[in-house]
């Protein structure tokens, strides 16, 4: 099977987290703080490397990592622990449902008042509108995805962030498709995001990385492994997002994916997940009937989404399946996007290749139709 479904999940995982996650059930067996010994030590310390692993990745202190079951959790835990009734939040069309749905019920619990920026002609969203929106609704809150799940556009957050703290506006970035890619250090006030895609760990793991200025009290409350009686919640971090047993095998793999990150590099995996989309979006503009919705050239992520003019994306999912190739057809999960993409009545066909691809992959995948 040739996978071209990364921006779902990356596969296959290097050998170095797989052996990391088996490590943990042969041989480790038990989660820091939860117990006495040996193993309880060195879960400890695996942990607390993977915290600051990812701390250095986006520029926040270790003990403000909380681990959440993926970037789902973690924007719900965010947005319900930053949003109170009555607040302006602005955000884009390009969300994914983990922020549009958690947005709509709160706006629905706490009549929120939300506005969405629109993509332009080109697919993208540039920081300039961007800025003029946060200054002229100046909202308390404004969440973002990194970058497209369906387009592969990639907003520029440096910029995005740096005007909105100008409007005192809290910052939430949805990193999922770009954690592992993209330098995440840009300046927001909360970080998101999986750990199953271009970070290559394993699925049921995912981060909130807050700077310690941005209050966050606890979402929800349960067990922390601590080694005092209380019978309230803590609120300090990390303990204060990370309620009940903790998924410790999956930190493991994340820990072992973060060092193989550092070994490969972000730049050099993002080139050649580019180059396998380049090759892929020159192979089906010339079969007839295809129509690419590409994102502009200078800010984006490897994902090539694309309709045909007599074939649904469910039909063409099909083929690509019986040719042993991995796509996703339909509407990712992306319920705002598909009106100002003209996709509103099937989805696309997406295609994310990730760094290990061959030519003659992407060969197999353009011939199977």
């Amino acid at each position: 099977m040739i996978h071209l479904d990364h921006a779902a999940t990356s596969f296959p995982k290097p050998p170095a987290v797989l052996a990391a996650v088996r490590r943990w059930f042969e041989s480790v067996g038990v989660s820091a703080d939860r117990g006495d010994g040996a193993n309880c030590v060195l879960a400890a310390r695996t942990v607390a490397a993977t915290r600051e692993r990812l701390g250095a990745l986006c520029g926040v202190p270790p003990a403000r990592i909380a681990f959440v079951s993926g970037a789902t959790e973690g924007l719900n835990l965010v947005l319900r622990a930053l949003l109170a009734p009555g607040d302006r939040v602005l955000t884009t069309a390009f969300e994914h449902s983990s922020v549009v749905r958690p947005l709509v019920a709160l706006q629905r619990e706490r009549g929120l008042q939300l506005e969405v920026l629109p993509p332009d002609a080109a697919r993208d969203l540039p920081a300039a509108p961007f800025a003029a929106a946060l200054q002229r609704w100046r909202p308390r809150v404004c969440v973002f995805a990194h970058a497209s799940n369906v387009t592969g556009t990639a907003l520029d957050a440096a910029v995005i962030c740096a005007a909105a703290r100008d409007v005192g506006c809290t910052t939430v970035l949805d990193a999922s498709q770009t954690a592992g890619l993209l330098d995440l250090r840009v300046g927001a006030d909360v970080v998101v995001a999986s750990g199953h895609k271009a970070l290559h760990g394993p699925p049921g793991i995912g981060f909130v990385a807050a700077q310690p200025r941005v209050p966050l009290p606890p979402q929800k409350q349960g067990g922390t492994g601590s080694s005092r009686a209380l019978d309230e919640h803590p609120t300090e971090w990390p303990q204060a997002f990370e309620a009940g047993t903790p998924n410790t095998p999956a930190i493991f793999g994340l820990g072992a994916a973060l060092e193989w990150l550092a070994e490969q590099t972000p730049a050099r995996l993002l080139a050649r997940g580019l180059g396998h989309v380049d090759a892929l979006a020159a192979g089906l503009a010339g079969k007839p009937g295809v129509r690419l919705l590409l994102p502009p050239p200078e800010r984006r992520v490897p994902v090539l989404s694309f309709v045909h003019d007599t074939l649904d994306p469910s039909e063409l999912g099909a083929l690509f399946a019986a040719a042993s190739v991995q796509v996703r057809s339909g509407f990712h999960c992306a319920p705002w996007l598909h009106a100002h993409l003209g996709t509103a009545a099937a989805g696309t066909v997406r295609l994310s290749p990730g760094p290990e691809l061959t030519p003659a992959d992407l060969a197999t995948a353009l011939a199977a139709f």
